[in-house]
């Protein structure tokens, strides 16, 4: 054990640890939580929370939402380690809840929906609230030092972090994984475990539970007219008797019984962890706010249905203390779901960036996919679960989360442009997700008994504001949900005909790959590679070197297939005739509107320059938006399966240092028309205007950046390319006797053939 610190340098000390670098600060905090007393860790406990999560300072925090293996692999690991189930910050947290010392939280750091829901009076939070007892209005939150950080880290996900931070973008867009979710994860499995007998850890703490408020907290006063649900058959237990979920967070005071008490120690941290992911997660406020949740807070809200999906269904077989949790846990996800994922599909941006949503739909209506037996299978990845009739509960009591949500996707998909690969995949996925046969049969059968009335959500008027938005579908008409007649369905004759239509432009566009964008490219590569020539293709084929043009050929060859997987599943499922489909190579051109100018002639503008509103036809804007694609800079793209990580990155910084230095030089260079012109530009990479896209407030927005001429060392780190440097040498050093000579020929080689290219064109 380290020397005590002495309690008068103790606050000074944790300013001037928390401001040191990452990995320094990681470092510090452990030999002070080694020197420091219970006590002494008390009192910098909420400093060292808030710093970690930015809170009234940086958002960034500790950086657990910017940090990922590509970008820091080192602080990845350190971080996971400080924070994971069994690390240190995880120990300091329970050794604290030995004492009887309380946090608080202000409650203006709390979304404003939850803050509505604990004016409510929830009993989970009963004995948490504090109540300003003149006012008579809820100002702090009290938690223990588990509640405290647990209830900090799952607010640290709405954060809009993507739209102040470059780091937090790229992860947005590229959808990489950062230490953050990697934790979200772990804690989730963690405490709720799939296994009826696994271990919660830590496991080796005092057998502590929360401790109670000195005094009991006043009643709320809801703020609102009091509205009530008649609650579905899944809601009560065997008895028929209506299970609350309050029950689960049964207060301490009852602990006086052995048993209760020995349940209770089990199953607190498990509580927290659901209440606080699910009350807080679902509750976001996508309508209201002014930023679009980033999409690692979509994935990450994926990971607790997923992991929801489990911790219910090992309730038939878990005969512990959990057991009742587990029974509730879907039931409270239940009555959030629906409306947090319609908001989110009325918001989000109409791009491939959509399948972080439809993962989560998905994810959510396939329970019988997240069991122990469905994890155990090694069937291979085509094995699909069978839907037994244990799932015929859950179907019906989500059954508008099934047909609604299908029917409100469904004009986005017809405005999805399918010559992009990943907008073909997430149909695909739509498609083969409806085509389970037992899944059909169920959901034309419940649709039928009208059984969809009971969804659990916050208040009858929210279900009928949500069916009754609109969406720019002729489905989406008024109705009563107390009238089942009135209600939209997914089987009918309206949705049938609409899918047949569907299902015709899908067949077009496949066709339209086929006949048209590929054979383009194909003779556009080509008519390249002839112009190049046999040498340098020769030595681009060894070298690996591959285009952007011929990997969007390969992405592109493999659309028509798919495409024609959708088609056919969608044909079973709704029971549509393929022969009505045309699915043939050549087609008649789709007709469009007369007098309509051409795509390259088109404007938007008059010969005035003035903005014609008559020319914003959907079939022109179609047309434009279709050619508009992301152009990224070949040396920035993702490292592929035959480069070298390390090599890459380090080449990537060397051209950057050379180019920030002579950038001026390199141009002219460039721009000369002698033979030294010719040369650089052989050897150089050639200007070009790099666009992207960027999605913060629901809208696309383009980017443009003029990339210079520059030097790109990337294609030295390459396998082949080292593999030729390699054979090089030995030939070096076999045949002349020294290996750097090898080198030097092939140097010599190359940049004759460079010379001879450059006196060629």
């Amino acid at each position: 054990m380290s020397q005590p610190m002495p309690p008068e340098n103790i606050n000074s000390h944790i300013l001037a640890v928390l401001s040191l670098p990452l990995l320094d600060k990681l470092a510090q905090l452990e030999l002070l939580f080694d020197r420091c007393t219970i006590r002494q860790i008390q009192d910098i406990y909420p400093l060292i929370v808030h710093s970690i999560f930015g809170v009234n300072s940086n958002p960034l925090g500790w950086g657990l939402r910017t940090t990922t293996l590509e970008n820091a692999v080192h602080s990845y690991n350190r971080l996971h380690q400080f924070f994971a189930v069994n690390g240190i910050w995880m120990h300091i947290c329970h050794r604290l809840l030995n004492e009887t010392t309380k946090f608080e939280i202000d409650i203006n750091l709390l979304p404003r929906k939850f803050i509505s829901m604990l004016q409510g009076g929830p009993m989970f939070y009963s004995d948490l609230i504090n109540i300003d007892p003149i006012k008579h209005q809820l100002t702090t939150l009290s938690l223990n030092a588990f509640d405290f950080y647990m209830l900090h880290f799952v607010l640290h996900a709405l954060q809009p972090l993507h739209t102040i931070n470059p780091i937090a973008m790229q992860i947005h867009s590229e959808r990489t994984k950062t230490v953050y979710q990697l934790l979200v994860a772990e804690y989730l499995d963690n405490f709720l475990p799939q296994y009826p007998n696994a271990n919660i850890e830590p496991s080796n703490y005092a057998n502590s539970v929360k401790a109670p408020q000195q005094l009991p907290a006043p009643s709320l006063q809801p703020q609102r007219q009091l509205r009530y649900l008649k609650l579905p058959s899944s809601y009560r237990n065997e008895n028929g008797e209506a299970e609350s979920v309050g029950v689960a967070n049964t207060s301490s005071q009852s602990s006086a019984d052995g048993h209760a008490t020995a349940s209770r120690i089990y199953t607190w941290r498990s509580e927290s962890v659901v209440h606080f992911f699910v009350d807080i997660w679902l509750r976001y406020d996508v309508e209201s706010e002014h930023h679009l949740p980033s999409s690692e807070f979509v994935r990450g809200v994926r990971t607790l249905v997923k992991q929801i999906h489990f911790f219910a269904n090992g309730s038939r077989m878990d005969h512990s203390p959990l057991c009742q949790l587990r029974k509730l846990s879907l039931n409270m996800v239940k009555g959030r779901i629906y409306a947090f994922l319609c908001s989110l599909i009325d918001r989000w941006p109409l791009d491939s960036s959509l399948s972080v949503v439809l993962e989560l739909w998905l994810s959510y209506i396939q329970p019988w996919r997240y069991t122990m037996g469905a994890t155990n299978r090694t069937m291979g990845i085509n094995y699909e679960p069978p839907i037994t009739s244990v799932y015929d509960g859950f179907i019906i009591d989500n059954l508008i989360v099934y047909t609604h949500i299908f029917m409100q996707l469904l004009p986005r998909f017809e405005r999805l442009d399918y010559s992009v690969y990943r907008n073909a995949y997430m149909l695909h996925r739509l498609a083969k997700t409806f085509a389970q046969q037992d899944l059909v049969e169920r959901l034309q059968r419940f649709e039928r008994l009208h059984s969809g009335n009971s969804y659990g959500f916050d208040s009858p008027q929210r279900q009928v504001n949500m069916l009754n938005k609109s969406h720019n579908s002729s489905y989406n008409a008024q109705w009563n949900p107390l009238v089942s007649s009135n209600i939209p369905l997914l089987f009918s004759e309206h949705m049938h005909s609409r899918i047949q239509s569907f299902l015709f432009g899908i067949s077009m566009a496949r066709n339209s790959v086929l006949t048209n964008i590929i054979s383009t490219l194909r003779k556009e590569i080509m008519d390249r590679q002839r112009s190049e020539g046999y040498i340098k293709n020769l030595l681009k084929k060894i070298l690996g070197e591959t285009t952007q043009d011929e990997i969007m050929l390969r992405d592109l060859s493999r659309i028509p297939e798919v495409l024609r997987q959708c088609i056919d599943a969608f044909c079973r499922t709704f029971n549509v005739d393929p022969s009505t489909l045309s699915m043939h190579e050549t087609l008649p051109a789709e007709p469009s509107p007369p007098a309509s100018p051409s795509l390259q002639d088109f404007s938007f503008f008059d010969s005035n320059d003035v903005l014609d509103a008559s020319m914003l036809t959907p079939h022109q804007m179609s047309l434009n938006t279709s050619n508009m694609q992301p152009t990224v800079d070949p040396a920035l793209l993702p490292i592929k399966s035959n480069e070298i990580k390390p090599l890459v990155r380090l080449l990537h910084r060397i051209s950057e240092a050379i180019n920030n230095k002579y950038g001026s030089r390199i141009a002219a260079f460039y721009e000369r028309d002698d033979f030294y012109g010719k040369l650089s530009r052989q050897l150089l990479y050639a200007p070009m205007t790099e666009k992207w896209f960027e999605k913060s407030n629901g809208n696309v927005d383009i980017y443009e950046k003029q990339l210079p001429p520059r030097v790109s060392l990337r294609p030295l780190g390459s396998i082949p390319s080292i593999c030729l440097m390699i054979f090089a040498l030995c030939f070096g050093h076999l045949w002349c006797g020294e290996a750097i000579i090898g080198l030097l020929l092939l140097c010599t080689v190359l940049l004759i053939y460079c010379m001879i290219l450059a006196l060629l064109s």
